[in-house]
């Protein structure tokens, strides 16, 4: 793709993807100024080839991808504006890797709820253990609706999401010590989006190791993990609070896992949110 301007100026700079379209556009650019004509070109061709691609690529959407676009273009304009960009073998080359970096912190941060750098360092910790893993993923999130720039500032750490997910299970009738080791157990469960066939994944080791019936561990995978369509506690603790754990929908999801004879934890989450809705109407 080539970005031309139309305007009616004589002989307009043409971008191309290769090292001298580059370096020719950054070379007018120091005559006239990030402000100019090229620039404009330069940058609109950076965001519509490099950026918004990427944004994509990593497997983002909606509003997540729009802030995912706009950190890769502007993390390539700062590699634009550094003298040794034109000393490199391949500049282009360098913008691409600094807009996927860029990209990709979205993608992190998102998922740790934390600003990028700590992101990276929970991601991938200096001293050689294991990420810190939370235990859903971003896709999931983000396809319930998940405002990933609105919530990140209230994300609690994954030992007090922990915390959260074991007093929930305690004010149902869970003892103490069982709904800590069913926490444990659910956070470590592979994530259901890597098998379409399924919403839960590894419920039936779960039952066995801990002694459950098979019918209370997919039901606490669900009122936990949630679903590809539904946010189970995990989420929407990680989107709303620490607080959400007292609403009725989510008291009445984690109660079905006591109770045979109770709906499945989606269905009586929604019928309590209807009866919430009524009762407000009146």
């Amino acid at each position: 793709m080539t970005v031309t301007d139309t305007s009616g100026r004589d002989a307009p700079l043409t971008i191309t993807r290769d090292r001298d379209g580059l370096l020719a556009a950054l070379c007018a650019i120091d005559d006239e100024g990030w402000n100019g004509p090229t620039a404009t070109r330069l940058l609109t061709f950076v965001r519509q080839e490099i950026a918004r691609p990427l944004a994509i690529d990593v497997g983002l959407r909606g509003l997540a991808a729009s802030q995912a676009e706009s950190s890769a273009w502007q993390a390539a304009w700062i590699a634009m504006s550094k003298p040794e960009l034109r000393r490199a073998a391949s500049p282009w080359g360098v913008l691409w890797r600094a807009a996927k970096r860029a990209a990709l912190g979205e993608v992190v941060a998102a998922r740790y709820g934390k600003v990028e750098r700590r992101a990276w360092e929970l991601l991938r910790p200096a001293d050689g253990t294991a990420p810190v893993r939370l235990p859903l993923s971003l896709d999931v999130l983000l396809d319930a609706g998940w405002d990933v720039t609105g919530s990140a500032s209230r994300v609690p750490e994954l030992q007090e999401l922990t915390a959260i997910a074991i007093r929930g299970l305690v004010a149902v009738g869970w003892p103490p010590d069982d709904a800590a080791r069913i926490v444990a157990a659910v956070v470590d469960l592979p994530d259901a989006r890597d098998d379409p066939r399924s919403e839960a994944l590894g419920w039936r080791h779960m039952a066995t190791d801990l002694g459950l019936q098979p019918w209370q561990a997919r039901r606490l995978c669900v009122a936990l993990r949630g679903t590809a369509t539904w946010r189970g506690l995990f989420a929407r603790v990680l989107s709303e609070g620490p607080q959400v754990v007292e609403c009725p929908q989510l008291r009445a999801a984690l109660r079905t896992t006591r109770v045979r004879r109770h709906r499945s934890p989606v269905l009586a989450a929604q019928l309590a949110d209807s009866t919430a809705e009524v009762v407000h109407s009146e």
